[in-house]
C-alpha cells in the first residue's frame, strides 16, 4: 500500500474518496440508528427519547465525527489539509480503537442477521477499516508527536465523564463497563483507568506508526 502520495496528485483522489467514505458512514449511521431507535420504541420509549439515547453511544458519536470530517475534506479545496496532520491521526485513532474495543468487549454472544448485522458491521468494522486505509493512503504523517497520545485522551475522557454524569441522572449507562449501579463506583473507576491505559497505549502505537511512515515517505526514491 502506498502510504504517501504527492499532494498535488493525491488531493483530488483524497477528496473523492473522503466524500465516498462520508456517504458510506452516513448510510451506516442511518441504518444502525434506525435499528436502535426501533428497538427502544418497541420497549415503550418515545421517538424523542430514543433519538436522545443514541447520543449516549461512543460508536454513534465517533462515527459522526468521521462523517463530518470526511465531508469537510471532500468539500474543501484544501482537501486533507483542512485539518492538521495530528487531527487526522487522532480521528483515525479514535474510530480504530472504538472498533477494537467493540470487538474485544461488546461483540460476544450477539446473534445478528439481515439489516441488523449489516448496520452493526458497518459502524463497528467497515467504517474503522476504511478510515484507517484512507489515512494510510492520503494523510501526511509528519507533525504527529508522542505527546499527542496524551492529548488524544481528551475525547474518550470527555465522553466517559458525560456518560457517567448522564447515567447518574437518567439511570442508564450505554455500556456495561460504565454501569455504576450494577458494579459500584470503585469497579467502574478501575474499568475507566484500564480503558484509559488502553487508549493511551493505542495512541502511542499510532504515533509510532505515523513516525515510521513519515520517515519512509521522506526517503529519496
Amino acid at each position: 500500500m502506498t502510504t504517501n502520495i504527492a499532494p498535488s496528485k493525491s488531493a483530488p483522489i483524497a477528496r473523492l474518496t473522503a466524500g465516498l467514505l462520508c456517504l458510506f458512514t452516513c448510510g451506516a449511521l442511518i441504518l444502525q440508528s434506525s435499528i436502535s431507535v426501533g428497538w427502544t420504541m418497541r420497549d415503550g420509549m418515545g421517538l424523542a427519547d430514543s433519538l436522545w439515547r443514541l447520543t449516549g453511544y461512543f460508536t454513534i458519536l465517533t462515527n459522526s465525527l468521521i462523517a463530518i470530517s470526511m465531508g469537510m475534506i471532500a468539500t474543501s479545496s484544501k482537501g486533507p489539509k483542512v485539518f492538521p496532520n495530528h487531527a487526522l491521526a487522532a480521528l483515525t485513532f479514535y474510530i480504530t480503537t472504538m472498533g477494537l474495543i467493540y470487538h474485544l468487549l461488546l461483540s460476544g454472544g450477539r446473534n445478528l442477521s439481515g439489516l441488523t448485522l449489516i448496520g452493526d458491521l458497518g459502524v463497528h468494522y467497515v467504517v474503522p477499516a476504511l478510515t484507517l486505509v484512507w489515512w494510510l493512503s492520503f494523510a501526511d504523517k509528519d507533525e504527529v508527536k508522542f505527546g499527542h497520545a496524551a492529548i488524544w485522551l481528551a475525547w474518550p475522557l470527555l465522553y466517559t465523564s458525560a456518560a457517567l454524569l448522564r447515567g447518574r441522572f437518567e439511570n442508564w449507562y450505554p455500556y456495561f463497563f460504565l454501569n455504576v449501579d450494577k458494579y459500584g463506583l470503585a469497579q467502574i473507576g478501575l474499568n475507566v483507568l484500564g480503558l484509559g491505559l488502553g487508549f493511551f497505549i493505542m495512541g502511542l502505537l499510532f504515533v509510532f506508526l505515523a513516525k515510521a511512515l513519515s520517515r519512509a515517505a521522506a526517503k529519496p526514491r
